[in-house]
């Protein structure tokens, strides 16, 4: 199989840019790297790169080379993981990408539950926004996307959806920490600590904020989930997070009561994959354990 071994410096060349960085990372000499590119061209009788002082870029007939070389590497990976398969799933590697506002618990939380089964089986997480782990499906960069609120593509398949809603997250000893739900205005009564403008959680937010625009309060805007949080200890801020970012219902001292949907709409989060591409298998499963957990989510069977 020694096309595999081409496809992936092919790969290499596309994500690092030039050759001498693609060698660097393949440990080879950048002349015996540029040397099998110019091979590929004669053969192929076609430039696959155009070549600049800043780096290389794909020709037109290198776009459609690296769409079969990617399909190709991502079937090698689900051949390897099936035969790894008949060996109990003893190894494998899983990629992702997840929204920020799901790194903190619902992902976590998967992810150690699927290797407290299958120790043997790594991870690569990459918290991203929606658009951009799109982009990642559709380069074969992950296996799976768990992500809020995509844009709709025709090549994304959606394996698990969940609607959650918005919950608003307080220190323990604040004032409406003893209310089991809230009406968006009785947030508005305190200093906000808002997501970041672009994060999902902020976008639910914005059309309830503008009709109060004029008593909000915004102390903080952060495009951390793990800084909204420490930021609530000890004072009257309010913070906002997804339902599924906040599953226990009380974290050390901070605790988390739903917003009505009256004033916000849940949103939904899913789990997906690139539409007609067969998933190692390793990633089918955790696609598997994260739809039921979705499903546990939203309380359905």
């Amino acid at each position: 199989m020694r096309h595999i071994r081409l496809f992936q410096y092919l790969d290499a060349i596309v994500r690092e840019g030039s050759v001498r960085r693609a060698a660097d990372r393949l440990f080879i000499t950048a002349s015996a790297l540029d040397r099998r590119l110019q091979d590929l061209e004669e053969e192929l009788e076609t430039p696959i790169f155009e070549r600049h002082p800043r780096g290389m870029r794909l020709t037109s007939a290198g776009e459609l080379l690296m769409g079969y070389v990617r399909r190709h590497l991502s079937d090698m990976q689900r051949l390897r993981s099936e035969i790894d398969s008949l060996k109990g799933l003893r190894r494998g590697q899983i990629s992702l990408a997840v929204s920020p506002a799901l790194a903190a618990d619902l992902v976590p939380r998967a992810v150690a539950d699927f290797r407290a089964q299958y120790p043997g089986v790594s991870f690569r997480v990459t918290v991203t926004e929606h658009a951009a782990a799109i982009r990642a499906l559709l380069n074969f960069d992950v296996d799976l996307a768990v992500i809020v609120a995509p844009p709709e593509h025709p090549d994304v398949f959606v394996l698990a959806v969940s609607h959650q809603p918005l919950m608003a997250a307080m220190d323990r000893g604040h004032p409406l920490a003893g209310r089991q739900d809230l009406r968006l205005g009785d947030c508005l009564q305190y200093p906000l600590v808002l997501p970041a403008e672009g994060l999902t959680t902020r976008q639910m937010l914005e059309t309830a904020l503008n009709r109060h625009r004029s008593g909000t309060r915004i102390a903080v805007e952060t495009n951390s989930y793990e800084i909204l949080r420490g930021l609530l200890q000890g004072t009257e801020n309010i913070g906002f997070v997804l339902s599924a970012g906040a599953r226990g219902g009380e974290t050390g001292n901070t605790v988390y009561r739903p917003v009505s949907t009256v004033d916000i709409r849940p949103v939904p989060i899913i789990c997906a994959q690139l539409r007609n591409r067969g998933l190692p298998v390793a990633a089918a499963r955790f696609s598997e354990s994260m739809g039921e957990e979705m499903r546990s989510l939203s309380g359905t069977p």
